[in-house]
């Protein structure tokens, strides 16, 4: 991308340093977990926080005084919405303890009342994706152009995340939703990460993804890459996805993306039925 902002050109450049500090603890085998629950669902480690230090001491000496919400230590709600750095230093950290490769690291800068920049880097693949609002979705400095992943449900893959309680309540209906989804598209696919399938729903291996229950600081970028892609990104009642809701003093939403319109409006017909899903 030429002519990037240097907001932009400082958060490409911070994921990649984090990205490759992370991959070397693994590879050195220098990481201490923590879980932040008895089921080991909510995963810590030392690189999580290694990687968050390195990203928000990173943007503080660029921007004193900047507002950050971050998931290891940056969570209180931001007073002001002005310019928020939204960071997940570490995205998929059960994947990344366990060996596997989809896990990444990811920024986007909230602006004007919406995602204006984002970034997601791939450390296992060295893949990079970034976004401008209106400059269009890249991957290591090539533009996205022309990609379909279909214009149907019945043609795509549909990435889906599971919910973080595991409360019968809200399983039971998500899963009577992901049977609906599975048996009207393609066919279903979950990582664990989000940031692996923000980069694969940039490149069209997936039509659309789904969840009940995420993360804001997991999906910010997604959101900017599919709408300059020339999709949508909502919660399940169709409306614009509140990266700063939170439910009990949690940061939590719903979210359905697609590439295509007309996906998302399947999807969201899909919702409908199951109207019960909720967190």
């Amino acid at each position: 991308m030429k002519d990037q902002p240097a907001e932009l050109a400082l958060a490409r450049r911070l994921v990649r340093e984090a990205g490759q500090l992370v991959r070397r603890a693994r590879e050195t085998h220098a990481i201490v977990k923590e879980a932040k629950d008895t089921t080991y669902r909510d995963l810590s480690t030392s690189a999580d926080l290694a990687s968050e230090e390195l990203i928000i001491s990173g943007i503080e000496r660029a921007y004193p005084g900047a507002t950050i919400l971050s998931e290891e230590s940056r969570v209180e709600k931001p007073t002001s919405t002005e310019q928020v750095w939204i960071i997940d230093p570490l995205d998929g950290t059960a994947n990344y303890v366990k060996g596997l490769d989809a896990y990444g690291v990811s920024i986007a800068i909230f602006r004007d009342e919406h995602v204006w920049a984002a970034v997601v880097y791939l450390p296992e693949t060295d893949e990079e994706y970034y976004a401008l609002r209106g400059g269009g979705v890249f991957r290591n400095e090539v533009q996205l152009k022309d990609v379909s992943a279909g214009d149907t449900l019945g043609q795509v893959l549909v990435g889906v995340g599971f919910p973080h309680t595991r409360a019968e309540k809200v399983i039971a209906p998500a899963f009577a939703l992901y049977g609906r989804v599975l048996a009207a598209s393609a066919d279903l696919r979950r990582s664990g990460a989000a940031s692996y399938e923000t980069c694969l729903l940039a490149k069209g291996a997936i039509g659309a993804y789904l969840t009940p229950d995420i993360k804001q600081w997991d999906i910010a970028a997604m959101c900017l890459f599919v709408e300059e892609e020339g999709g949508v990104a909502s919660d399940f009642t169709g409306a614009a996805v509140d990266l700063f809701r939170q439910v009990s003093g949690q940061y939590s939403t719903a979210l359905v993306a697609a590439r295509s319109a007309s996906v998302h409006a399947e999807l969201v017909s899909q919702l409908k039925i199951t109207s019960s899903v909720s967190i």
